[in-house]
């Protein structure tokens, strides 16, 4: 903070702006803010420990602050710009990628009072980043569609933090990830001391997803929608995990079939989703949200698979625990339960031979790595991960099971690394290390025009990091 006066004056002026209501500068409130899904990693634990350790509780932040509209977006990053004031953006702290812990103190930027009704139109959904992105789903539901993807934390997660935290979810077995046409624009206000509004539409877009707030301050979110279907849960029970990624395999390669997600998990997994215990049995397990109308047709496959179809609900209808909340990043909460030491990577094997990279895996590792397995239908992750043109990417959560060992997470990026198994890391606190941005020229440019002052969420990305 350069202006004289220091904290007190920027809390002021910041007040000035949104009234008591919009700053908080309790320690309680900027511990709260604190909190997101970083836990998760053994290695991201230690980190935001050490940082307690050297800064206290409040990672050195003067404030939280909690704009209400754009009117009011763009005055708050006015202020912080004369301050010159370092700003971590965050919504609902759903993420488990760590890249919202604050690494300069400054203020926490709170989306989630950026709120308004979502409006629907030419096949498309906006609202304000501070809306739950379920509450898009809702609004398409209303007019016979649905969005093309869907965090498993919809009820929960804004729109806004998960475009700029995830990527992929419920629905990228059919259409991809974030990058593969489904955000159709952003809006976005440019840190200075002048803030500009842009509008930034397809491609344009692109480096603010997943950047995890460090480009740039998202107010407003465009996702496509289609017409929707009718979904029903199920379970399909196999003696192995080998018969249950055969049938995950022809079922996300054939694009006669409708689906949400169908994920296969290793028999070791299965006991960790204890709300599944009256029917998933002692095999490997695949979980699904499929096309009601498919639904004998998805039973008579894994049946010459050697498998079982278990109905479980139609989709937002039933009052059991939804299989939406076992599948993707979400799973790693009920594997917790399970392997409370464990950590979590995912990675991308091989689309020719995906049954060789792991049998690589589990021949070196056993049980010591316990895998989901799902594909993808994404063009933007096939490049990333060095497979163009690839038509589905086998991507796997892979539980590292004593993944709270030093040691044990780096033992498996090793060996991936020696035998070409791609991966995104989780564990990163540089983007760059993440490997999801092969080409990182591309997000330095745009934060250049967005945040020219570069007090986006610092020292996260190591390019623009002095001090790395």
């Amino acid at each position: 903070m350069s202006e004289p006066g220091g904290t007190a004056a920027l809390l002021t002026d910041l007040t000035d702006v949104l009234g008591p209501v919009g700053v908080e500068a309790d320690a309680a409130s900027m511990v709260r803010s604190l909190r997101d899904n970083s836990w998760l990693s053994p290695l991201l634990t230690e980190m935001v420990e050490q940082r307690r350790r050297d800064d206290g509780d409040t990672l050195g932040i003067a404030a939280v602050v909690a704009p209400a509209t754009e009117r009011e977006m763009i005055d708050t990053l006015s202020v912080l710009a004369r301050h010159r004031t370092p700003l971590t953006p965050r919504g609902t702290g759903t993420s488990n990628f760590g890249f919202i812990s604050p690494s300069r103190g400054g203020v926490v930027l709170d989306l989630r009072r950026l709120k308004g009704p979502p409006v629907h139109a030419e096949g498309a959904v906006a609202a304000p980043a501070g809306v739950l992105q379920g509450e898009l789903e809702s609004t398409a539901a209303e007019l016979g569609r649905q969005l093309t993807l869907l965090t498993t934390t919809f009820a929960s997660a804004t729109v806004g933090g998960w475009v700029a935290g995830g990527h992929v979810g419920l629905g990228s077995s059919v259409y991809g990830s974030t990058w593969d046409d489904n955000i159709v624009g952003l809006r976005v206000v440019t840190v200075e001391e002048t803030p500009r509004v842009l509008a930034l539409v397809g491609r344009a877009a692109d480096p603010l997803i997943h950047t995890a707030g460090t480009v740039g301050v998202i107010t407003e979110v465009t996702m496509p929608t289609v017409p929707a279907r009718e979904w029903e849960e199920a379970l399909l029970t196999f003696d192995d995990f080998d018969a249950a990624a055969r049938f995950t395999h022809e079922v996300s390669h054939d694009t006669q079939w409708n689906h949400r997600v169908v994920a296969a998990q290793e028999p070791a997994l299965v006991p960790a989703f204890r709300a599944l215990t009256d029917v998933r049995g002692d095999g490997a397990l695949v979980l699904a949200i499929i096309d009601a109308a498919q639904a004998g047709a998805f039973a008579a496959l894994a049946a010459r698979h050697g498998g079982v179809y278990v109905p479980w609900q139609r989709w937002g209808e039933g009052a059991r625990p939804s299989l939406a909340s076992m599948v993707y990043g979400h799973r790693m909460l009920w594997v917790k339960k399970r392997f409370s030491s464990a950590a979590f990577l995912h990675v991308y094997f091989d689309a020719a031979h995906p049954e060789a990279d792991i049998a690589r895996l589990k021949q070196h590792f056993g049980d010591g790595v316990l895998l989901e397995v799902k594909y993808i239908r994404s063009a933007r992750l096939a490049w990333v991960f060095g497979q163009p043109g690839a038509p589905t990417l086998p991507a796997a959560v892979v539980t590292v099971v004593d993944g709270g060992r030093p040691g044990a997470v780096a033992e498996v990026l090793a060996f991936c690394d020696a035998n070409g198994i791609r991966y995104q890391n989780p564990h990163a606190s540089h983007l760059e290390d993440s490997g999801m941005f092969p080409d990182i020229a591309e997000v330095l440019a745009c934060k250049a025009g967005i945040d020219p002052l570069g007090l986006c969420n610092p020292r996260k990305l190591r390019s623009t990091d002095p001090e790395v």
